[in-house]
């Protein structure tokens, strides 16, 4: 209890070193809990210097006492080879364990797993089915993920309205890809995106918060292009009389975190 209070700073100091200091004292006693929150603090570094080995031993002994969380992360450690021999078989085994708990990242893992074929057969309805699982507990790369599924027809009936609603229930929670991939399909860029009425002003405008991830840098260009058209659009709203107001949609813009 006190390391969960230091580690979130609730009632007292926020510590993280503290943290790891009572999660590792309850995790010795066999709490698996604890375990599988000090095997969080080694994966991240955070209290404690950062250790992939270390992560995977207190994450295994969290998960072998069913916590799912534990079972979720250690799957991710054996789809990365990070901390141990990779393996997909491995990696599959356990997310399902987490999953069938009712885990909806682990739920989203499964997905992905039965969409790339990734550790089993590959199935994309199996994948869209898993992906809507998780994707009705909110997780935005879930949401991203069916929006995908209906985008492509994989796994179930293609519908791009369908995809639409889904790709913005992950871009109103900041998935950078889903907002580069609605605002693809709103603002009608290339081949297979003009399928939902147009909306130049906020399609421009999701790929702006987009570019704001380090990791999707190659939206800029794609903004640039597209900031002509969101003031085009502007100017053929606005009133005939007055001057034009500057809209502030790409100036000062402050984004959002990956």
């Amino acid at each position: 209890m006190f390391g969960c209070c230091h580690d979130a700073g609730l009632g007292l100091s926020q510590d993280h070193a503290m943290a790891a200091r009572y999660y590792r004292l309850a995790a010795d006693q066999g709490l698996a809990e604890a375990q599988a929150a000090l095997g969080g603090c080694y994966d991240e570094g955070q209290g404690v210097p950062q250790d992939n080995a270390l992560a995977v031993h207190y994450y295994r002994l969290a998960a072998d006492q069913g916590i799912a969380k534990a079972q979720a992360a250690l799957g991710q450690c054996y789809a990365l080879g990070q901390g141990l021999p990779q393996s997909h078989n491995e990696a599959v085994r356990l997310f399902r364990l987490a999953a069938d708990q009712g885990l909806a990242d682990a739920q989203s893992d499964v997905g992905y797993c039965y969409s790339l074929g990734m550790g089993l057969e590959q199935d994309y309805y199996e994948g869209a089915r898993w992906f809507r699982l998780a994707a009705n507990q909110g997780i935005a790369r879930a949401q991203y993920s069916l929006g995908r599924c209906y985008f492509a027809g994989d796994g179930l009936v293609q519908g791009f309205e369908e995809a639409a609603r889904w790709l913005r229930l992950g871009a109103d929670q900041d998935h950078a890809i889903g907002q580069v991939m609605l605002g693809k399909m709103l603002v009608g860029d290339g081949p297979g995106y003009a399928r939902v009425p147009a909306d130049i002003p906020a399609g421009a405008k999701l790929l702006a918060r987009a570019a704001q991830c380090a990791e999707l840098q190659f939206a800029r260009e794609r903004i640039e292009a597209l900031a002509a058209l969101l003031r085009h659009a502007d100017q053929l709203e606005s009133p005939p009389s007055g001057p034009k107001q500057p809209t502030g949609t790409f100036c000062g813009h402050t984004g959002p975190s990956c």
